[in-house]
């Protein structure tokens, strides 16, 4: 069986120093621009040269990720940037972008392309249309059970990586618009401002079911005690989160899951408990195993606290003149972080411990101690360990740059009227120096074994360590120390040249994409969600009506179109026309049917339009996040590029789906099982701390779908689109008939003479304006 890799994050110098020296056999990083944590500190395109080869002679890997959408004016650029860490030797890229998939798998054929947790792949058509794409590894979903990453494994020939520890995303990865919507920040261009993480209560119509908590706040996923589960299933390559974390947190995990991993395949045990112990002191939200192993509903959530939760270590039992008295549980000593509970919480770092005994530097469990706390806190409060210094310290010796990680075994042959030879070897290369000239016999005093030994042994700012150094001599010849060192030195670098040797990989400029001509007449259409909605439009002369697959009874047909749902975990083939959300839905279709593509395939550029329409797709729906500028020029960039017209769709009415989640607060709150169906018998909405109410839904599979308190709007630039020769949708979700028959005539009165601006306190332009 192949060893598992362990694949460790890298937001900063500090954490990829760790991580390698904690022994990850990879590490995935980003530089300033394209990765999917714009905040992380990441690195500077001229800094990749010295970090792939500072990773590669200690036998790490690289990966960089490229994992947002990518805008037509970015492209350039981004080759640019692509082409300079193939030639520097980067191992692999980690690609969210569909579009770009094609472009690094035909441009790169010598390195490997992974598609991003952010490519949503969760069943095996989409595994399928990846592999024929040229991709060779897939992050997998983190939704994604283990039993289907079983199958995916067994009928797709391609590696799988899957999340092992870290942060969650509540939404289905790149489902989420949730913070570029409300904050003009995108999760899908990496800079997500987190209101999932934000306080929010529940709703039923007109009544607040809960206290204001974090409802959407996930806890931190932990696999640590299911390694043998997760190695079984084949899984290629195991993800640790968290480039926006501190190096120790890294170290930690990468150390915990080494440990793991490696007493799976030697058969030996590891003490789980003292494990997960050092990684919630590191960092933790509460631990859930995850959707992979089937995490229940009620334990993936956190809603008591968005952030790191440390140790539980004592309580408040007294408060005086800004003193807390606290009765441990668990030790606590001078520099450990600390942080007490209540409604407004209060945390610092332990400059002092008082006792009756007086001032100490550290405290065990039952002691009652007390800490200075300039502001009240509450009797019964818990206390939090947030920062064990002495684990931290431990730790540190990881961020050596220079920490000796790769074991030598060497061997010397020195002796008189011959030539002094040097054999290292590092388990994987060999190699060997000789000595310019034949050695000497020594007059006074011969080189003795033990310089020798001395000498060579002296490996500096190198990861070397000499496991073990066999010195074989006649104890009569002579060698100066320079020589010696020199010998040292040529036999060193030699083994470092070999460790960093960069194969020439291929850059390949002159491909050509095939494009076809697609000949179409602007129009407007519709998205209905109930069979209300769908009355309604029928009345009203719309060229083509979408329809969700929630909707049972109606009849496909050209112009009325099922909307397939978005997540699929199973495999299907498709019987109709469909509106699909899921790329593995171009491999299963009848080409007598008209294939259209949603918002969700989060299209922001050309070539993802151009690989759409390759796999006969009829019209492309561009992304919500395309701004004005971006939306006009894009059929003039595609005409310049393809030579060719697409087939073109915008959303310009509707309330925005925010995300869509496995997740459910409803059935969190009410404490009931999957399928409870209670958001079908009443409206249920999330009100946050500004009082907007976020309508949810259920897609009909049990995921569950928020959507923004104000609709999208763009009925002003309906006109303009539809002249640029882009197809316009409305998009129906909870309006009332009589509303969804207002807004089509007035869109449809648009289409004509044009609209005045909308009003903002009622709707909203999205990221268009």
């Amino acid at each position: 069986m192949k060893k598992v890799e362990i694949l460790a994050p890298a937001g900063s110098r500090e954490s990829l120093i760790g991580a390698i020296n904690a022994k990850a056999d990879a590490i995935y990083l980003a530089g300033k621009k394209f990765g999917a944590r714009a905040y992380a500190t990441n690195f500077e395109r001229v800094d990749f040269k010295e970090i792939i080869d500072y990773a590669h002679l200690r036998g790490v890997l690289v990966f960089v990720a490229v994992n947002t959408v990518i805008y037509d004016e970015e492209i350039n650029e981004l080759i640019e940037y692509t082409d300079s860490l193939v030639e520097f030797g980067v191992d692999a890229f980690i690609v969210q972008d569909l579009g770009v998939i094609d472009i690094l798998t035909k441009r790169y054929p010598d390195t490997d392309i992974h598609a991003s947790t952010q490519t949503n792949t969760l069943n095996v058509n989409q595994a399928k249309f990846l592999k024929n794409l040229g991709v060779k590894r897939i992050v997998m979903a983190r939704e994604t059970p283990l039993d289907l990453i079983r199958q995916i494994k067994k009928e797709v020939d391609i590696e799988l990586e899957v999340f092992i520890h870290g942060a969650l995303c509540v939404s289905y990865s790149g489902n989420c618009l949730m913070s570029s919507m409300l904050h003009n920040r995108s999760g899908n261009r990496g800079e997500c401002a987190q209101p999932c993480r934000m306080a929010y209560s529940l709703m039923k119509e007109d009544s607040v079911e809960s206290d204001e908590a974090y409802l959407l706040s996930t806890k931190d996923l932990m696999t640590l005690e299911y390694m043998d589960q997760l190695i079984e299933s084949g899984i290629d390559s195991f993800k640790i989160e968290g480039r926006m974390r501190k190096p120790e947190y890294v170290i930690q995990t990468v150390l915990s899951y080494r440990k793991a991993v490696d007493t799976f395949y030697e058969k030996s045990k590891i003490n789980y408990d003292e494990e997960v112990l050092k990684l919630k002191k590191v960092f933790n939200r509460g631990f859930t195993k995850g959707y992979i192993l089937n995490e229940k509903n009620q334990d993936i959530n956190h809603d008591y606290r968005p952030n790191h939760m440390g140790i539980e270590i004592g309580e408040v039992i007294d408060f005086k003149h800004n003193k807390a008295t606290i009765k441990l549980v668990d030790s606590l000593e001078v520099n450990d972080g600390y942080r007490i509970l209540g409604e407004f919480d209060y945390g610092d770092v332990v400059s002092r411990i008082l006792t009756e005994d007086g001032m100490v530097k550290n405290a065990l469990s039952g002691d009652i101690i007390k800490l200075d706390v300039p502001k009240k806190v509450q009797k019964g409060s818990k206390v939090l360990k947030t920062l064990d210094h002495e684990l931290e310290m431990d730790l540190d010796k990881y961020l050596d740059e220079h920490y000796k990680t790769i074991p030598l075994k060497g061997k010397a042959y020195a002796k008189a009227n011959e030539f002094m030879t040097l054999s290292i070897s590092d388990g994987s290369h060999e190699v060997r120096v000789t000595s310019k000239d034949k050695l000497s016999k020594a007059i006074k005093q011969p080189v003795k074994k033990e310089q020798i030994v001395n000498h060579i042994s002296k490996l500096g700012n190198t990861p070397f360590f000499f496991e073990s150094l066999i010195v074989e001599t006649s104890d009569d010849c002579f060698i100066t120390i320079k020589d010696l060192n020199e010998l040292r030195r040529q036999a060193i670098e030699k083994l470092i040249d070999l460790r960093i040797e960069i194969s020439q990989k291929r850059i390949i400029d002159d491909y050509r994409f095939q494009t076809q001509d697609i000949k179409s007449i602007p129009s407007i259409s519709v998205k209905v969600t109930n069979k209300e909605q769908l009355s309604r439009v029928l009345e009203l002369d719309i060229e083509r009506i979408y329809y969700e697959d929630i909707i049972k009874g109606i009849a496909p047909s050209e112009s009325l179109v099922p909307v397939k749902k978005r997540i699929q975990l199973e495999p299907y083939e498709l019987q109709s026309s469909q509106l699909i959300n899921d790329f593995g839905s171009t491999l299963t279709h009848d080409t007598n049917f008209k294939l259209y593509t949603d918002e969700f395939l989060n299209v922001t550029n050309i070539y993802s339009i151009r690989l759409l329409h390759s796999m006969n797709v009829s019209c492309v729906t561009l992304s919500p996040e395309l701004s004005k500028e971006q939306v006009f020029k894009i059929i003039e960039n595609y005409r310049k590029e393809f030579k060719a017209n697409p087939c073109l769709e915008l959303v310009v009415y509707g309330a925005v789906d925010l995300m869509i989640s496995k997740y459910c607060p409803i059935a969190k709150t009410f404490k009931t099982k999957q399928n409870c169906h209670l958001c079908e018998r009443n409206q249920y909405y999330l009100k946050n701390k500004s009082g907007n109410k976020f309508a949810l839904i259920n897609d009909g599979n049990c995921n569950l779908r928020i959507l923004n308190y104000r609709p999208l709007n763009l009925i002003e630039y309906a006109k303009d689109i539809l002249d640029l020769g882009i197809s316009i949708r409305l998009h129906f979700t909870i309006e009332t008939p009589n509303e969804v028959d207002e807004t089509i005539k007035a869109f449809k009165n648009a289409a004509i003479r044009g609209a005045n601006p909308i009003s903002l306190q009622k709707y909203a332009y999205g990221r268009f304006i």
